[in-house]
């Protein structure tokens, strides 16, 4: 079939929620990263030629064959709150937006599961729970934006990941149509398994519904604590990990994140320097009553960490999905998320901090513990995108932030397309290897969101990459100056 008639009989299927005018195509071309076109029109096609909204996953499977025969590549988008260009098209073709496919198809109250359809957002699906007493288990850090699909084929570590393990481990089955159209239920046990999907950031196939495991909702009590002493906030941040009574969740911010706060007239508690630790718990009245005993045992053992207010802490949870609300300091930010071992949290915010000191700017890190041995960190400043090149040398300082996590155990969190320059750093050449089997037995045409997650673009292979941005940061810090670290 020839990809006009394709596309004509696509926008046949779906009427008016079919575009190809230009400026509503262009909308597609990018997502929270404000990358300059210099970089990005050179290499890829990021408008795509078509914008679909199907209704379900019937619709779905129809596009999917129609673009399987024509060979168009299909780029699954909802929230689209990453950076890696995860939902942006890398070759055109068609954009599957799915944010029509959303609410809740039935709460099962004996079994604690929830059905849901993928494009509805993880704020939706809290606040539908939360009306009937119950709750997710996990949810992100960018849940007004992300989709319950979305969040899952990202890895979906967050908010509640240290006490219920990551999404994948609480979704029952999900509904998913493959590259060829056909429309299958997948759990943990069957070919392909439900663990194909996550993490595999769309390119296997789309899901269109899930069933998750949920929890009751139960009171919560919750603590920040405040240390001018990295290594005192970093020791009681492993000993409360390691605790008898898990946390729901477990936060970091260091001190030129808290600076930055403070300039803004925005730190909890009015802090002005130091460090940062909320811990939140949920649970039985019995539970969060021995938490606090605990809590108030390790701070009183440590003259240099003390417990702010209750009502500060009650308010730094009800802002724990504004985490990026530090942007409004400057033009833009750019940044490195690095899933780091915990251990080597204090040893990695040293090296930022020189690292920061070398370039002659401020680098804030926060992050949460999304599992017993690691934490996501992110590690930012500001940049002005409007200044172009000045703006793309500093896009090099994101490959020193992740050479920083690699010098201690971390790796990207998350790959899309600018992440993979690092595959080699987040997987084994055998899992590599594995994912790519899985992509070819599952698309062998190619055509679910191409040019991501299993290899880089050639002008994006390690050694060009690594050497591109290591001259770029030398002129930076030549050109702009710095300091002497």
């Amino acid at each position: 079939m020839k990809k006009s008639e394709a596309l004509r009989q696509i926008k046949k299927l779906c009427g008016e929620r079919a575009t190809e005018a230009r400026f509503e195509c262009a909308l597609y071309s990018r997502d929270l990263a404000p990358v300059p076109a210099l970089l990005v029109d050179p290499l890829f096609k990021t408008v795509p030629d078509l914008v679909v909204c199907p209704t379900g996953a019937e619709e779905v499977a129809e596009i999917l064959r129609l673009a399987g025969a024509a060979g168009i590549p299909v780029t699954p988008r909802a929230g689209a709150s990453t950076v890696y260009f995860d939902s942006v098209p890398a070759r055109g073709g068609i954009v599957i937006d799915l944010n029509l496919i959303k609410g809740v198809l039935e709460l099962d109250e004996e079994m604690m599961t929830v059905t849901v359809k993928a494009g509805t957002t993880w704020s939706e699906l809290e606040r539908y729970l939360n009306a009937r007493g119950y709750a997710p288990k996990s949810v992100p850090s960018s849940a007004p934006a992300s989709s319950i699909a979305g969040w899952l084929c990202m890895m979906g570590y967050g908010i509640g990941s240290l006490k219920y393990g990551s999404l994948l481990s609480q979704v029952k089955w999900a509904e998913v149509v493959l590259p060829d159209g056909e429309i299958r239920q997948v759990t943990p046990d069957t070919d392909p398994p439900l663990a194909w999907f996550a993490a595999s950031e769309g390119t296997l196939g789309i899901i269109t519904k899930l069933n998750i495991e949920i929890r009751r909702q139960t009171p919560m009590k919750h603590f920040l604590l405040h240390s001018r002493a990295l290594s005192e906030i970093a020791g009681v941040l492993t000993a409360v990990k390691d605790a008898e009574i898990t946390p729901y969740n477990l936060h970091f911010t260091d001190e030129a994140c808290v600076r930055a706060m403070s300039r803004q007239g925005i730190a909890p508690g009015s802090v002005d320097s130091g460090c940062l630790l909320a811990v939140d718990y949920e649970g039985s009245e019995a539970e969060l009553h021995r938490a606090e005993e605990m809590i108030t045992a390790l701070v009183t053992g440590k003259k240099a960490v003390s417990l702010l207010p209750g009502e500060v802490a009650e308010r730094e949870w009800e802002e724990r999905y504004k985490s990026l609300k530090l942007k409004r300091s400057g033009p833009s930010e750019l940044g490195g998320e690095v899933f780091l071992p915990v251990s080597r949290l204090e040893n990695y915010l040293s090296d930022i901090k020189r690292l920061a000191g070398r370039y002659g700017l401020e680098m804030c890190s926060y992050g949460h513990v999304a599992t017993p041995e690691r934490m996501i960190i992110m590690t930012m400043f500001f940049a002005d995108e409007t200044r172009v090149f000045e703006y793309i040398m500093d896009l090099s300082l994101v490959k020193k932030i992740q050479d920083v996590g690699q010098r201690h155990g971390g790796y990207p969190y998350g790959v899309g397309l600018w992440n993979t320059p690092y595959l080699g750093r987040i997987f084994k050449v055998s899992e590599l290897e594995q994912l790519r089997a899985r992509k070819k037995k599952l698309d062998p045409k190619g055509i679910m969101n191409p040019g991501k997650l299993y290899k880089w673009h050639p002008m994006l292979n390690p050694f060009n990459f690594s050497l591109g941005m290591n001259v770029l940061a030398g002129i930076r810090r030549f050109v702009r100056g710095g300091g002497r670290g």
